[in-house]
């Protein structure tokens, strides 16, 4: 039951004010190799927090005088390198759905858990993490004089709409920056919304507050990571294949699914394939060097990257939007979307839905020379390939 020896040591903090489930808890991690605590109370956490170098803590929602989402909030802002947890009650769903959209929380779990689940989910979480903290890839991103931050007045408006402000100011804050108000309309009138509104305001009722925030912040780390000397083909290319993606992943949800994409995991699509910007912004001629090679190459896009940087978009991806504080499901999109396989994926069904649509995506634009396609993501997502490819056809684009 020991968890990966590179973990060994590794502290967790568990917290709940029921005694029976820390009762529980201490005794199945007892001969794990993770150093467990366990508190009632959020006040107690935060003690514990002050004492201890914790690594990952896992907190309940429902407790008096400071509930979980008060006290991870508390985490987030005082000990932000700790990774967050939530292990809670179905009764609880609304205000974990609101933890996981607002990155409060990495992933959650309900109880009664099953006990495999959730040991094997603190390992993939800290396996992810030592994953986006190699050393070739901290190299790349030292090396790099500033990371892309986003834009103060894009983060103005999303901090706005996070406030839950009324449309009115928030419509008024987008239309004073013409920019973002085009960029805004462009997309709400786009095939994918397809509002038909000249209006900031009416956009904003007709999408709701999340889906324009995760809209806000798709379309501001795309400008915030403009690439000069690159063509605007390129470019092109690259926002038709985000938007004709996560179209797809939201009707594959919707039609094959039978749910409609949560909000923590709305912009998968859009940011999936954001790594391969990051390389067209700081190394244009070596990645489109590289990537015309793909026309001769018996290799796929990711082996070719392996050959020529020390990390491949996928990382890279992941990193920046772990870096902009996305939530979890949207990081593993990013960084598994061509390896929908790979052992340490928490999100699987949105990892596997991702692959497929963007695979989709590349067919439609004719790219899909670029990536390794593994047929069995059908089965694995419970589908047949007739039953997506007829969802797909009949997308209107």
């Amino acid at each position: 039951m020991s968890p990966n020896n590179k973990f060994v040591g590794k502290k967790v903090l568990f917290v709940d004010d029921e005694q029976q489930i820390l009762r529980s808890i201490e005794r199945l991690f007892f001969d794990s190799d993770y150093e467990i605590f366990t508190v009632d109370s959020g006040e107690a956490a935060l003690g514990m927090l002050a004492e201890e170098q914790i690594d990952l803590i896992v907190s309940d929602m429902r407790m008096p005088i400071m509930d979980g989402y008060k006290l991870l909030c508390r985490v987030k802002e005082l000990y932000p390198k700790v990774l967050r947890v939530i292990l809670s009650g179905y009764a609880d769903e609304k205000v974990v759905m609101q933890a996981i959209q607002k990155n409060i929380a990495k992933m959650y779990m309900y109880k009664p858990w099953e006990n495999q689940e959730l040991i094997g989910m603190l390992e993939k979480i800290f396996e992810t993490e030592e994953m986006l903290s190699d050393g070739n890839l901290k190299e790349l991103v030292n090396n790099i004089e500033e990371l892309p931050i986003l834009k103060n007045n894009y983060q103005a408006i999303i901090d706005l709409v996070e406030r839950e402000a009324e449309f009115g100011p928030i419509a008024s804050a987008i239309e004073r920056d013409q920019s973002i108000a085009i960029k805004v309309l462009h997309v709400a009138n786009s095939a994918f919304f397809g509002v038909k509104t000249g209006s900031v305001k009416q956009a904003i009722t007709y999408l709701g507050l999340s889906n324009i925030r995760n809209l806000l912040i798709s379309v501001s780390i795309v400008d915030t990571l403009k690439v000069p000397g690159v063509s605007e083909k390129e470019i092109s290319y690259l926002w038709q294949h985000a938007f004709l993606s996560n179209k797809i992943l939201h009707e594959i949800s919707k039609k094959l699914l039978n749910k409609p994409i949560s909000e923590s995991e709305f912009s998968a699509g859009l940011l999936h394939n954001i790594g391969n910007v990051f390389f067209l912004k700081y190394f244009p001629k070596e990645y489109l060097g590289m990537y015309n090679m793909l026309d001769v190459s018996q290799e796929g896009v990711l082996e070719l990257e392996q050959r020529y940087f020390p990390v491949t978009h996928q990382q890279a991806g992941g990193y920046l939007l772990k870096w902009w504080d996305l939530p979890y499901p949207i990081v593993e999109a990013a960084l598994y979307h061509h390896t929908p396989f790979d052992s340490h994926i928490i999100n699987k069904e949105l990892v596997l839905a991702v692959n497929i649509a963007q695979h989709y995506a590349s067919k439609i634009l004719n790219q899909s020379h670029a990536e390794v396609f593994d047929d069995d993501v059908f089965s694995a997502l419970g589908q047949t390939q007739e039953k997506v490819e007829e969802v797909v056809n009949g997308i209107e684009f």
